[in-house]
């Protein structure tokens, strides 16, 4: 048993690790909701995203824990590459990374989840779709990430970093030469509001157990991946977060999820950057508690948020 120290308190989890069918060690750690106010709620999977790792969800995994009516679990990982978990020579690629997601939901016997992906968490849950339809799915919460990173043709909404191949190949020559000052800038580009500085710390200390060479290939496959044809597909419900400051993605390229996702709602946070869940943590949980409950956003939870809410369709 371990325990985290949080904004909300001191919650108290469950530390543990398992190895995927091609022998990769990932650690992920269990929170229970107190079964006294435990309502029918879904189990919530957090994904973090690339160059992250379990640590980023501190604050809104205790919020999801003490919440009123909490999920009965609350999981969350640390990816293959990243944080406490193996840095293999392989499988550095988003549908190798939905296949450890499926096989984390077989270990834990999950069914009816609620997975939540922020950034290329996000690509992770496409994949999934793709790959094995809603199978031990109920909802999904997709932040801040664009259906497709690259410029093409037709499309110019992706990321404002990493959108073709000269700008993939100065990131990786960053990851390469200058892992350490990469670790500091993207915590700078991906927080708009102060947050403390321990936990800055910490976050930056987080992205430094990355391995640097599984970042930049895994970045490579990342950004060219389309996910435009897959969410036109999907109709498993879905919350679509997008933060109006991001330096990582417009808020429009964000929001064109839920234009393409037939069961999807946009959640616009105004004065959010890439990383909201850190930034608002409280109101992200909240969101996140109120969809796994009941498969929706709730119009009288919403209240005063009414108008950052949309629902884009065609």
């Amino acid at each position: 048993m371990t325990s985290v120290t949080t904004k909300k308190g001191e919650v108290t989890l469950t530390l543990d690790e398992f190895r995927t069918k091609d022998d990769v060690r990932l650690v992920y750690e269990v929170g229970k909701g107190d079964p006294a106010t435990t309502t029918s709620s879904s189990p919530v999977v957090l994904v973090h995203g690339w160059s992250g790792s379990r640590r980023y969800f501190d604050d809104s995994f205790a919020a999801l824990l003490n919440a009123p009516s909490p999920p009965p679990r609350v999981v969350r990982y640390d990816l293959r590459g990243h944080g406490d978990s193996d840095k293999p020579e392989w499988g550095y690629h988003v549908a190798r990374y939905a296949a450890d997601l499926k096989e984390l939901l077989e270990h834990l016997d999950l069914t009816d989840v609620t997975v939540v992906g922020t950034s290329m968490g996000c690509a992770i849950i496409w994949s999934y779709l793709e790959l094995y339809g809603a199978e031990r799915l109920k909802g999904a919460v997709c932040v801040d990430q664009a259906p497709l990173q690259n410029r093409a043709p037709d499309w110019n909404l992706g990321s404002k970093g990493c959108y073709d191949v000269a700008s993939l190949t100065r990131l990786q020559e960053l990851l390469k030469h200058d892992f350490e000052g990469f670790a500091r800038g993207n915590a700078e580009c991906c927080l708009s509001n102060e947050i403390d500085e321990e936990y800055e710390a910490l976050l930056i200390a987080e992205t430094l157990k990355a391995s640097p060479t599984g970042l930049a290939a895994l970045m490579a496959d990342h950004t060219a991946l389309d996910w435009r044809p897959t969410l036109r597909r999907t109709t498993l419900p879905m919350v679509v977060m997008a933060g109006a400051k991001s330096q990582i993605f417009p808020a429009e390229g964000v929001a064109h999820v839920g234009k393409l996702a037939a069961n999807a709602v946009v959640v616009t946070y105004p004065t959010s950057d890439h990383w909201l869940y850190i930034e608002h943590w409280q109101k992200f949980a909240d969101q996140v508690c109120d969809f796994a409950a009941n498969g929706r956003l709730s119009r009288n939870f919403l209240g005063g948020m009414q108008q950052a809410v949309t629902v884009v369709r065609d």
